[in-house]
């Protein structure tokens, strides 16, 4: 109390300068104060908002790499399982398959590596951590599945033995025995039988099994009833009709269980795909309800400051931690979006800020489709239908473009263009994008048959050089010139529909790869008299 009092005679005594300069002194550090912890809570704001970007980002890449990685090895399966019984198996083919399966897998494993490293530096959750786990162990017991199912192959047939083979040997002795009989309608019914199974060995449709049991016993009766077998050989031809059915339903047996053992995995993959995805949205979202929780005590503290020292420091501090973030979104849509529109390596140059971009190749392969009666069907339906066939078309074309690693340039209304060969360099640029172009044929064909809408596309193909860059200043795009791209334009223009018209630069490329139609010299509009032809069909 007497402390208190000395105090407050001591303030009575001082001068309005000194209290003035004290006051000032105090606030000023007051301000000091404030100021300081709200560029701490920013640069917190910051950090954790640089920290969770960075690793969710990551984290998405790795998880996408490695389903990428898994998917490619389960497509080397199916190409196995599905293909061998039109083709045939050895064992030396069998173990080429195992050894590119166990190389891919061992690619799956290496990212889930760097992925389980990335999960321990960034201390996610346990369930992000033990969901990993749990794919990586679904992997290592696919792999091992996949070697069992392999081995039931060897039931169906490796190197002429097994299943296969005892079918194919019944069906030859049968055959024998229905030539010595001279029953026509019974070779008839024989050879139905033999189509049937053939087409279930390359299609694996049920129904097809079905039509050979049922060519099967009506064979079965023909035999019963034909006066042209005596007792030795009716026998002898129903026995080995038996032993060929009862290949066939083993082989289907065996084909089933294979069946089962691929989607039971594809299952189980795409459960712990999700499983992950969504345990890293949940991540990423614990990060920016942190983040929000940081910013709005930030917001606090600047208001406070606002409140005490300076209006205008609070109203900037808010507005910058606003402006950060707004800023690391924008950037993270805007790098997405450059990468829709232009290809990667383009765009990290531009993103370098290379003043000018523009390349020339001495060798590439332009496409252009155009979508013949689509004039005619746009008179027909909605504008919102019409964009939607659109969509479903080119996105399609799209996946085609990623298929055959070629560049889509653009679309214009209904006509698309893409090129082979460039930003990076593709030596098999011309045979991709014939490749692609018969795949685009096949595809508006699923597509008529599918919703009934006659469409065809009419293709144009040449070959030769070009320059590539990017034009504009605002929406700007990634574009070709030169000849070469008109001529292109000029085929496809001066094609027939639902055809492939290539210029003679692409067809003397492809002309041992493919099968052409020559169509001789045509009146092409400003080149005058070319020659050109009509892609048929790879020849390989």
């Amino acid at each position: 109390m007497a402390l208190w009092k000395h105090l407050n005679l001591t303030r009575r005594k001082l001068s309005i300068t000194t209290k003035f300069n004290l006051a000032f002194t105090t606030s000023l550090l007051l301000m000091v104060i404030v100021a300081l912890s709200g560029l701490f809570a920013i640069n917190n704001v910051s950090h954790q908002m640089k920290r969770a970007i960075l690793t969710s980002t990551r984290v998405k890449r790795l998880v996408f790499e490695m389903d990428a990685e898994l998917r490619k090895a389960t497509r080397i399966e199916r190409k196995f399982f599905r293909n061998w019984p039109a083709t045939g198996v050895s064992s030396d083919a069998i173990n080429n398959y195992r050894q590119q399966h166990d190389q891919q897998i061992e690619k799956v494993l290496i990212v889930g590596d760097d992925l389980q490293e990335l999960i321990q530096d960034a201390e996610v959750s346990t369930e992000l951590s033990q969901s990993h786990l749990n794919y990586v162990e679904m992997v290592a017991n696919y792999s091992r599945s996949f070697k069992e199912t392999v081995g039931k192959v060897s039931k169906l047939g490796i190197d002429d033995v097994g299943e296969l083979a005892e079918l194919k040997h019944n069906a030859e002795m049968l055959k024998e025995r229905l030539e010595l009989a001279k029953e026509p309608d019974l070779i008839v019914t024989y050879l139905e039988m033999q189509s049937s199974e053939k087409e279930y060995l390359s299609t694996r449709q049920q129904d097809k099994m079905q039509s050979m049991s049922n060519a099967s016993q009506r064979l079965r009766d023909g035999i019963l009833v034909s006066s042209k077998f005596d007792t030795s050989q009716r026998t002898e031809a129903l026995g080995y009709l038996d032993k060929y059915k009862s290949a066939a339903t083993e082989i289907v047996k065996l084909d089933q269980e294979i069946e089962n053992k691929l989607n039971e995995f594809d299952q189980k993959s795409h459960q712990v795909s999700q499983q992950l995805i969504a345990l890293i949205e949940s991540e990423v979202q614990q990060a920016d309800q942190t983040i929000d929780l940081i910013i709005q005590a930030a917001k606090i503290v600047l208001v406070v400051a606002l409140v005490i020292a300076v209006l205008s420091a609070g109203k900037v501090a808010k507005q910058f931690a606003l402006a950060l973030k707004k800023l690391a979104l924008e950037k993270k849509n805007s790098e997405r979006l450059l990468l829709n529109i232009l290809p990667q390596s383009i765009a990290e140059r531009l993103k370098q800020e290379e003043g000018k971009i523009a390349d020339s190749y001495t060798a590439v392969t332009v496409l252009f489709a155009d979508i013949v009666g689509f004039t005619e069907l746009a008179a027909q339906i909605s504008p919102e239908e019409l964009v939607g066939i659109l969509n479903v078309i080119f996105s399609e074309f799209d996946e085609l473009t990623e298929k055959h690693g070629l560049e889509k340039i653009k679309t214009i209304g209904d006509a698309y263009m893409v090129v082979g060969g460039l930003p990076e360099e593709k030596p098999d640029h011309a045979r991709a994008t014939a490749a692609m172009a018969i795949d685009m044929q096949e595809a508006i064909k699923r597509f008529s048959q599918e919703t009934g809408n006659a469409l065809s596309i009419r293709i144009g193909i040449n070959t030769g050089p070009v320059v590539a860059g990017i034009i504009g200043r605002k929406k700007f795009v990634y574009d070709l010139w030169g000849d070469t791209v008109n001529i292109a334009s000029r085929m496809e223009s001066h094609g027939i529909p639902g055809s492939i018209q290539v210029s003679e630069s692409t067809y003397q490329d492809l002309k041992n790869q493919y099968a052409f139609q020559d169509r001789g010299s045509v009146q092409v509009k400003g080149k005058g008299q070319m020659n050109c032809y009509l892609l048929l069909r790879d020849v390989r």
